[in-house]
């Protein structure tokens, strides 16, 4: 099946993936173009999920701080009388050449193309991790982690073993950068709630919770007294922190580090170090950095191919006079999404592109309740106001106001309750599937 132009002229605009980068752009440029039917533009979303999932809010969801459902809008909602088709389909190949996009389901030619594939995560090439760890990548990752959690300790109930029962309650995290801090404080809060309220027969100091680090300090894109305040809440918590820590493989024996020390013996491994671009890009025969993102100018197009642009973790970007790269988060995705559908349209209707110089604001880490650290322009903020300007960005930046209220209330509901710890799924470690194609 291929899918082709509904009138002569008309201009096909083809969006790959609809995260941040993806989605945004989608809605600028319509916004842009207008929404005049007849208008020579056919804008087409393409998407595996039929969901736009806010994953800042991911670790939130995986400790039942927000329910899964609230960070998933489905995407036909939020294209709802708006001139936007929406295909929803697995992208299994790009061919520049031909200007034509392979899914899992047609043939779909394109005269722009925007690449917003996002990233996935990055084992760095160890199989055995990449088998037996946990990630946090998706809704199924959280709810996965979740259900995960929950069978380790009823599984502990069972055991009269001392070291299984210790193996079966002790909880790793091996990356020290936003999501793996933002993940093991809030894995160390539910796991902490969860004995209170559910599992009183297991003692406090029996749960074990590891953050592990490559390098030399947690954070390492902040200033080293937000990564200091990091560390020292993270011992307060009762975390243990193991820097310098290369992993080099997850056997039955635990987590194996490359300096030869003993194992971490942990039958739960959360691996938060690190994404690389989507493996559809692999096939291509662009420039490409380490981590496979693709090299783009300064107005986020591939350089010699002026009608096709890459954009969020899929991108290899840098700010055009201090030559810094954007690190892969929500927050550059989203503002080169208004850039992008700025340059397309000047495409479109003949006109000057703009570049993106965008000044990255800073880092906002949660860490747990009431707790935090931020590098907004440059300030460092630690505790309470890091938290609260952590929840109000990430609120406002929430699709749609339903959304927003429903998060809000769940947040309040959390600073009064215990995260809600059921589960949709008969709890067993292989449980949840993927709500995908």
């Amino acid at each position: 099946m291929t899918v082709t132009d509904e009138g002569e002229g008309r201009k096909r605009v083809l969006i790959l993936g609809a995260g941040f980068a993806g989605l945004y752009t989608a809605l600028h440029l319509e916004k842009v173009l207008g929404r005049d039917k007849e208008a020579p533009v056919e804008l087409t979303l393409v998407d595996r999920n039929h969901f736009h999932l806010f994953t800042p809010l991911l670790h939130e969801a995986a400790s039942g701080v927000v329910h899964p459902g609230l960070i998933m809008t489905p995407i036909r909602r939020i294209l709802r009388r708006r001139r936007i088709n929406f295909v929803r389909a697995r992208v299994d190949g790009i061919d520049l050449e031909a200007q034509e996009v392979t899914l899992c389901c047609m043939q779909m030619p394109y005269d722009i193309l925007v690449i917003a594939l996002g990233s996935v995560t990055n084992f760095y090439g160890l199989e055995s991790v990449r088998q037996g760890a946990l990630e946090i990548k998706s809704a199924g990752d959280a709810e996965r982690l979740r259900c995960h959690v929950i069978d380790r300790f009823e599984a502990a109930t069972r055991e009269s073993d001392p070291r299984r029962r210790r193996k079966l309650l002790t909880f790793a995290v091996v990356g020290g950068g936003c999501t793996g801090v933002e993940t093991v404080t809030e894995v160390h809060e539910f796991l902490m709630h969860l004995r209170e309220e559910q599992y009183e027969g297991i003692a406090a100091d029996e749960l074990r919770v590891v953050l592990v680090e490559i390098q030399d300090r947690v954070l390492p894109q902040m200033d080293r007294t937000l990564s200091r305040a990091a560390l020292r809440r993270m011992q307060k918590m009762g975390i243990e922190v193991m820097l310098n820590t290369t992993v080099k493989g997850l056997t039955d024996a635990g987590l194996e580090f490359a300096d030869g020390q003993v194992p971490l013996a942990g039958d739960t491994v959360v691996w938060a170090a690190g994404v690389r671009a989507n493996p559809v890009l692999d096939s291509l025969a662009l420039e490409k950095d380490r981590i496979g993102r693709i090299v783009v100018d300064s107005h986020l197009r591939v350089p010699g191919m002026p009608r096709v642009y890459v954009l969020g973790d899929a991108a290899r970007a840098h700010h055009p006079e201090t030559q810094e790269v954007y690190p892969p988060t929500a927050q550059v995705a989203y503002r080169q999404a208004r850039v992008a559908a700025a340059n397309i349209a000047a495409d479109l209707r003949g006109g000057a592109q703009r570049r993106f110089d965008f000044t990255y604001i800073g880092d906002l880490v949660s860490m747990g309740m009431l707790s935090g650290v931020a590098d907004p322009f440059g300030l460092r903020l630690r505790g309470l106001p890091a938290w609260a300007m952590w929840k109000f960005y990430y609120l406002l930046t929430l699709v749609g106001w339903q959304n927003r209220l429903r998060v809000a209330l769940n947040w309040l509901l959390a600073l009064l309750f215990p995260a809600n710890s059921a589960i949709s799924h008969e709890c067993s470690p292989e449980c949840v599937a993927e709500i995908c194609l």
